[in-house]
């Protein structure tokens, strides 16, 4: 987790290049975003040595880049704090229709991830796999209120948040979030954590096409 000390000694590197220092929560980890008026070699080289690297970008790259990578952008603009400079991300506009984009790419791929995951585990060694599933599905699931225009929620509430809104049972990752934070212990086989995991990934991402029909 960035430190004060981190976000002093960035402002001190990048100087009068720094636009704006902030840092974000993504699932229960926090990142520092510097922005800057541009990015070199030497401005790379220079921060090579911070303890805490943060999410490096120019103005032109935030600003423009909401459209690319939506639900990352969504997720800063959201969950973020100010640390210095100006606030870029507060006036940030995420497009609904680029946000299903990557929605449909984002529960393919990480469905296509998790069977692959868990062939190469042979069914064995899955503790690692099932808690990074909420942490990996956090912002893609905040993503998801966005779409029903629904407030941002933090990661214990966000999940039941989500299967009001689109009736799906989101349970398992609930559950996965208290062990994560050590209020809950595993309560069933792990094969059967996976095997519930695969069905939200299922069937969130079936909702998400059903977004893109009625585009």
């Amino acid at each position: 987790m960035a430190t004060d000390t981190d976000a002093e000694k960035i402002k001190t590197i990048l100087g009068d290049n720094l636009v704006t220092l902030a840092q974000y929560q993504t699932g229960d980890e926090m990142t520092l975003l510097a922005v800057c008026n541009s990015i070199d070699f030497d401005t790379l080289h220079k921060l090579k040595g911070t303890r805490e690297i943060p999410l490096l970008l120019t103005k032109e790259e935030l600003l423009d880049g909401a459209d690319v990578f939506p639900i990352e952008f969504l997720n800063i603009k959201q969950h973020h704090t100010m640390l210095d400079g100006e606030d870029l991300l507060k006036d940030l506009v995420i497009s609904k229709k680029h946000l299903r984009h990557q929605l449909e790419f984002e529960f393919r791929s990480k469905l296509l991830h998790l069977r692959g995951e868990y062939l190469r585990f042979k069914g064995k060694d899955l503790k690692r796999l099932i808690l990074a599933a909420v942490p990996v599905l956090a912002p893609v699931i905040g993503a998801l209120l966005y779409l029903k225009d629904l407030p941002p929620s933090s990661p214990g509430d966000m999940c039941g948040a989500v299967s009001d809104a689109y009736d799906v049972d989101t349970n398992v990752l609930r559950e996965i979030y208290d062990i994560r934070r050590g209020n809950a212990k595993f309560k069933k086989e792990k094969e059967q954590y996976i095997r519930d995991i695969i069905k939200v990934l299922s069937d969130l991402g079936e909702i998400v096409d059903e977004f893109e029909a009625i585009e």
